[in-house]
């Protein structure tokens, strides 16, 4: 047996002992084993991704009053940009048009980004909306379960006397906010 083992075996120029021949046989068992002993178990294991989405979000996107504007809303419904045309001492309107997909009332923040030289104001104009100003352009809100409305805030866009004018671009996100 001393003999076979301190034996090698000639691969062209390379030899190799017959000794890590056998050791590597006794390896490939024990790995084999290793895999094979899971599925004869019965044990499983795995992961799957979750995606939590927020709950209120714009129905649709934002209507605007009058001819002299365009709104569109991002694919999440979170997001909108309204551009609207305006001259000095003029205001616009636009609307937001909400729903809630959860089974409860929930909370949100309404952010408006508006140039310099424009005021925006938000108001609720659904009984099953409440607004509260926190800032000059965030919101706090309540949005019941039910909610059907297509006019559930309405944006009061105004340029000041100062204000240049020309095309302005609003921008706002609604955020979730934990109940």
């Amino acid at each position: 047996m001393k003999n076979l083992l301190g034996r090698k075996l000639h691969l062209g120029r390379l030899g190799v002992p017959m000794w890590t021949i056998g050791l590597a046989g006794v390896m490939v068992a024990a790995v084999a084993g290793q895999a094979v002993g899971p599925v004869l178990s019965g044990s499983v294991q795995g992961s799957a991704g979750l995606v939590v989405s927020q709950t209120v979000v714009l129905k649709q996107a934002p209507t605007v009053v009058g001819d002299d504007g365009a709104a569109t809303m991002n694919d999440e419904g979170t997001a909108f940009t309204v551009a609207i045309e305006t001259q000095v001492g003029q205001t616009s309107d636009f609307r937001l048009a909400l729903v809630n997909d959860s089974g409860k009332a929930a909370n949100f923040i309404l952010e408006l980004n508006a140039p310099a030289g424009i005021d925006v104001v938000a108001e609720d104009s659904n009984p099953e909306v409440a607004l509260a100003q926190l800032n000059r352009n965030t919101y706090l809100g309540t949005l019941a379960v039910s909610n059907n409305a297509t006019d559930d805030i309405i944006v009061s866009v105004e340029s000041k006397d100062d204000a240049a004018p020309g095309f302005y671009t609003i921008t706002g996100r609604i955020i979730q906010v934990a109940n």
